[in-house]
């Protein structure tokens, strides 16, 4: 048995001997727990419950008892699926067994079910489409904290030229009103006081809760419209965010916004949007967070040997009791050297030895990859996470990679099919078989120079134009719009 938990065996056998002795644990419950049943009522007591409970917390203990058999070093050399250990280590960090993604995403709303139908009134737009921007200078006193007082403060000194002409001053021709709120102040606008915008009545219809229809919330930062707060204070506005959960999202009618953060390393960003796709390090990659089933998927397909390089850190790992505070001014996740045995670190800080050291081994697993390195591929991969969209997309974008959308079904594009995607990315199943299908296709992609050139110059010429800044993000959310409302126009 000590052989075999520790790897000494094929991984094949000692799996099976955790199995079989994990069914013998159950087993000796399941006997308990019939013994209880069959005194009857009477007969069963708060000790025998008790003992019931302590009897499956006996065996999972001694399931978790012991060290696991995956070496980080393993996934230099080998596909991460046949690691002996690491798809343990997987579920044993997410806290969770390990499951394929599901495809389905949860609906945002109970009531009202917003939707691109009953959330949008068609007839109070006219041509051409015209959307009215919310400012301190046409919003009642109350409400006048709750925007910009900067000196660029309308919605049509925030745009690019190209987008100006959307804007109208005159309420009664706007398809769409406009809204961005200054949360500069962190609490200073009272949401309870949003249903005072002169106009947020005006396209209901005479609908029951209709208020806010035809309204745009735009927001560009992290966990900042909850679900709270949008049941209760924003009726039927359409949301246009950056950090939109996936549960909160309202498929056709709420707007996915990809902006990436603006303190990225600038002389390393202009090198490799210099680099040709084929001169590039890596055939395809992905690090990040495993905060969605799909990338956990993924991080089994890694494979250096391929050039396909996926690693997905456990959330857990933020939070692993075995983890030392982040040293500040350090990127990554920092072990110091510790004097005491995994298993005294087990017992001390309250986990398994399983979770101990699955911990050290999935972060030095993830640690074996520079940040900056699986950056410096052909392809890089866009996997779902929190939400519908991800920053990934965006530093992909500037740094001239090619997009490879993997779980198109479970993803939310950013701005929809606004931008030309179809000259620029990949999109595949989150089902796809890597080894099969997905490789093949990259390695021919990659042998094709001309197209693989192609592609990246469309990247490129994406992100300059949706983007690079909120400027353009702004702008793209009125061009979504106006596709929405399906008035087309030469002006």
């Amino acid at each position: 048995w000590d052989e075999a938990l520790r790897g000494r065996f094929p991984a094949v056998r000692w799996r099976w001997a955790v199995v079989a002795f994990a069914l013998a644990g159950a087993a000796g419950v399941l006997h308990m727990v019939s013994r209880v049943r069959a005194r009857g009522p009477a007969a069963a007591s708060p000790a025998d419950a008790l003992a019931t409970i302590q009897a499956a917390a006996t065996a999972l203990r001694a399931l978790h008892n012991r060290l696991s058999p995956f070496e980080p070093s393993c996934l230099r050399t080998t596909r991460a699926r046949d690691c002996p250990g690491f798809e343990e280590c997987l579920g044993v960090m997410s806290g969770t067994p390990w499951q394929p993604p599901n495809p389905l995403l949860l609906p945002a709303l109970q009531l009202p079910q917003c939707s691109k139908e009953n959330c949008l009134n068609r007839s109070k737009c006219h041509l051409p489409f015209r959307v009215f921007g919310y400012n301190r200078n046409n919003v009642p006193e109350p409400l006048k904290i709750c925007f910009d007082a900067g000196p660029n403060h309308t919605l049509r000194d925030r745009l690019p030229e190209r987008s100006r002409h959307l804007v109208t001053d005159d309420p009664s021709r706007a398809c769409v009103f406009f809204l961005e709120i200054d949360n500069s102040r962190k609490g200073a606008c009272d949401w309870r006081k949003i249903a005072q915008l002169p106009h947020w009545h005006a396209s209901s219809g005479g609908l029951t809760n209709g208020g806010g229809m035809n309204h745009v919330l735009f927001d560009v930062r992290d966990n900042f419209i909850t679900i709270a707060l949008r049941h209760k204070r924003l009726g039927r506005a359409a949301l246009a965010v950056t950090a939109s959960w996936t549960e909160r999202f309202v498929t056709g009618l709420d707007i996915s916004v990809a902006l990436g953060q603006q303190n990225y390393d600038v002389p390393l960003t202009a090198a490799l949007a210099a680099t040709l796709p084929w001169d590039r390090r890596w055939l395809a990659a992905f690090k990040g967070s495993q905060s969605h089933p799909s990338r956990r998927t993924m991080s089994m397909e890694h494979d250096e040997k391929e050039g396909f390089i996926s690693m997905a850190l456990s959330e857990a790992l933020h939070t692993c009791k075995t983890l030392p505070p982040k040293v500040k001014g350090r990127t990554g996740l920092i072990r110091k050297a510790a004097s005491a045995s995994v298993e005294a670190r087990a017992l001390a800080k309250g986990v398994s030895l399983l979770q101990a050291d699955c911990c050290d081994k999935a972060r030095d697993a993830y640690e074996l990859y520079d940040y900056k390195d699986v950056q410096n591929s052909t392809f890089a991969l866009i996997l779902a996470g929190h939400g519908p969209a991800t920053y990934r997309l965006t530093e992909t974008l500037r740094m001239g990679s090619i997009p490879v959308f993997v779980g198109i079904e479970q993803l939310h594009v950013p701005y929809g099919h606004a931008p030309r995607w179809e000259d620029a990315a990949l999109f595949v199943p989150s089902s796809v078989d890597v080894r099969a299908d997905l490789l093949p296709l990259l390695r021919k992609l990659h042998a094709n120079r001309t197209r693989t050139l192609a592609m990246q110059k469309a990247a490129l010429r994406i992100y300059s134009e949706w983007f690079s800044s909120e400027h353009p993000a702004r702008a793209a959310v009125l061009e979504v719009l106006r596709r929405r409302f399906e008035f087309e126009s030469d002006e």
